[in-house]
């Protein structure tokens, strides 16, 4: 129980370290505007993009004999095509579009995982960090999404 615990903690703390660069690029276009805010709003998107494909390919982690694994590698791969489809939204210039599906993909891979028996079979600080990181982050991309549309940006 003290091993489970402590891959808990490991877990929390690389979840929000690996949050920090969304936040960071989701404020500073605030603090800093123009062209250069724009392409922060960018790599935000290339980032979360390259999240939520890790995110899709961690269900080919999970234990084969769990229930229905076949259906959650089916969705973990959709979630990692999804987040192919971020990149391309990105590069072509569908910024806007990018960040809503970018909030809506992140909220629909939670609502996945908290479904499946291996989260239900997680610990309850994993559980309850999942939700607040995910929270995080789809305000992240909320706040992003806001200076897009901000007319004085």
């Amino acid at each position: 129980n003290k091993i489970i615990m402590k891959i808990s903690i490991a877990k929390k703390t690389y979840g929000y370290l690996g949050f920090l660069p969304l936040f960071i690029l989701s404020i500073t276009p605030w603090i800093i505007g123009g062209e250069i805010g724009n392409l922060f709003i960018k790599f935000q998107i290339l980032y979360g993009s390259v999240i939520l494909a890790f995110l899709g390919g961690i269900s080919w982690g999970w234990q084969d004999k769990t229930n229905n694994q076949i259906f959650n590698v089916t969705i973990g791969i959709c979630f990692s095509i999804l987040s192919s489809i971020l990149i391309f939204l990105a590069i072509s210039e569908n910024i806007l579009l990018s960040l809503i599906l970018t909030i809506i993909f992140f909220y629909l891979f939670y609502l996945f995982e908290s479904r499946t028996e291996v989260f239900k079979n997680s610990d309850d600080i994993y559980k309850d960090f999942r939700s607040k990181l995910t929270l995080l982050v789809c305000i992240s991309f909320l706040l992003s999404s806001a200076y897009w549309i901000n007319p004085y940006t």
